[in-house]
């Protein structure tokens, strides 16, 4: 089952978008919470985790770069938020066997910072439960981010891991889009890129006419409530 997740720490925007769009699930790193200014990191976190209720995610990203730093974080971070938390953790030279030792303790890890299927692969051969990938930004590097999550799935597959690619940083719908078509099990978007997505002109102008038309053979403000009452 595919998943779409929110990539924000904004609480209106969340309030909202949990409320009213098929999310599953609540993304987050340093630079989405420096955006909401100066606030509790904690007391934030922890009030998105009371709003991700009916079993939606919160991925959590770790700020220490050395092994025994992001270590030491994840399980701070865990103690304070919950085990069902998810530690987003770069795939690099420290963060890699951070991930597997984790992993090895049951801690749910979000591999990201991928930009190549390498990276992706080690994550999941690590025990990563998602290899978040970066979309946006492997496209502004002239790497294929289509080809990377296509391979990244073909490996998940032909290794019968549980892993899922959760595909992140987008600039706009269509990336979105080429994402899922390219095999990506999940993404994490941003607030506007939904609210972009349905409001477009086309179908504000459609929704109109539908209205309009309605109106005319029934009179203005009715709607297939209101007549199914007149004509009883």
């Amino acid at each position: 089952m595919n998943e779409l997740m929110l990539d924000t720490a904004n609480l209106d925007e969340l309030r909202y978008g949990l409320s009213n769009w098929p999310i599953s699930g609540v993304t987050s790193n340093p630079s989405i919470l420096k955006k909401e200014g100066e606030i509790d990191v904690y007391d934030r976190l922890l009030e998105i985790r009371r709003l991700c209720t009916n079993g939606r995610s919160l991925h959590v990203q770790v700020v220490s770069s050395t092994m025994e730093g992001i270590i030491k974080e994840a399980k701070t971070i865990i103690s304070v938020i919950g085990h069902d938390t998810y530690i987003k953790i770069p795939v690099s030279r420290e963060g890699l066997p951070a991930i597997k030792a984790l992993a090895k303790e049951g801690v749910n890890v979000t591999a990201t910072g991928i930009y190549t299927s390498m990276q992706g692969i080690l994550a999941v051969l690590a025990g990563a439960k998602y290899v978040a990938v970066y979309y946006n930004r492997m496209e502004d590097n002239c790497t294929d981010a289509d080809s990377v999550i296509t391979q990244l799935r073909g490996f998940i597959n032909e290794s019968e891991s549980d892993a899922k690619i959760l595909a992140a940083s987008f600039k706009n719908t269509a990336e979105v889009v080429h994402a899922f078509a390219s095999g990506a099990h999940s993404a994490t978007v941003g607030y506007g890129i939904i609210k972009n997505a349905l409001g477009l002109p086309s179908i504000d102008a459609a929704v109109k006419r539908f209205t309009e038309d309605f109106e005319e053979l029934h009179g203005e403000g009715a709607t297939m409530e209101t007549i199914l009452k007149a004509d009883k």
